[in-house]
């Protein structure tokens, strides 16, 4: 469900889901979401007061934070947790927001969509085989079991790839079906049409396929996470288990802490 904000796009909470037990996350205790460094005192106001926020998890390069911190909101813990350890095609490295995605979407015109595609395959790849990346996400599974206990929210750039992964992290600890996971992570191509078309309007049709690589996501890129699970450690359980070192009691608190109902309800 989306929670529409002023100067965001992605920005959802998980409660409307329904996992394979029939339970539902608390409602808006899991929030997903783009970058938080341009939120204005309605959008502080409205993660606050309307959805109790207590905690964000910035999940972006240290040179993203640094050049466009998030913005504070009084009573709600920041911690930052970057996924990736150094810059990418796309993370921001002027300190301007408009010239580096200018020069991002030059060059993925340059070199064309399909290079695009290859390097989020490559990344995504990443994500689940560097030590550096597999510490981070072990790092914010274990920060949703962090007192203060209540409404969290994660982010990083655009809210689609490394806090597309701490989502699928989530709803599958969570016990939700994979169609359901997928579903969730395609949802992202919904949020950004406007900003697509806004482009369109300013570079021109020819940057079409360009625009919906870089504001879009593929279930390609899913594939190659789970490919690369597949390779080094045999299944998505055993990944959590010895990447992550997230336990089976640790699992069981998730649920207990998160979900509408104990877990132990229905064990």
């Amino acid at each position: 469900m989306q929670i529409k904000l002023k100067n965001t796009k992605n920005t959802r909470s998980l409660s409307d889901l329904v996992n394979k037990n029939g339970l539902s996350i608390k409602k808006h205790y899991l929030i997903r979401s783009d970058a938080l460094n341009k939120l204005d005192e309605y959008d502080k106001k409205i993660l606050k007061e309307k959805y109790h926020l207590k905690r964000v998890i910035d999940l972006r390069c240290e040179n993203e934070f640094e050049n466009n911190p998030d913005v504070i909101i009084d009573g709600v813990e920041l911690c930052l947790n970057p996924i990736l350890p150094k810059e990418r095609v796309g993370v921001s490295k002027k300190g301007n927001d408009e010239e580096d995605f200018h020069d991002f979407i030059e060059t993925i015109q340059k070199n064309g969509a399909l290079s695009s595609i290859e390097f989020m395959t490559k990344v995504y790849k990443e994500l689940v085989s560097s030590d550096f990346s597999n510490a981070a996400y072990g790092r914010f599974l274990q920060l949703l079991l962090k007192k203060p206990h209540g409404p969290v929210l994660w982010h990083c750039s655009a809210g689609k790839d490394r806090a597309g992964f701490a989502t699928i992290l989530v709803l599958y600890l969570l016990d939700f079906s994979m169609e359901d996971i997928i579903a969730n992570y395609l949802e992202t191509n919904l949020f950004y049409q406007s900003s697509i078309q806004e482009f369109l309007l300013k570079l021109g049709d020819s940057y079409k396929e360009v625009l919906e690589t870089i504001f879009g996501v593929r279930k390609e890129y899913m594939d190659a996470l789970f490919e690369g699970i597949q390779q080094k450690y045999g299944n998505l359980d055993a990944y959590i288990l010895h990447a992550l070192h997230f336990t089976e009691e640790d699992r069981k608190l998730l649920k207990k802490l998160y979900l509408e109902e104990s877990y132990a309800a229905i064990e």
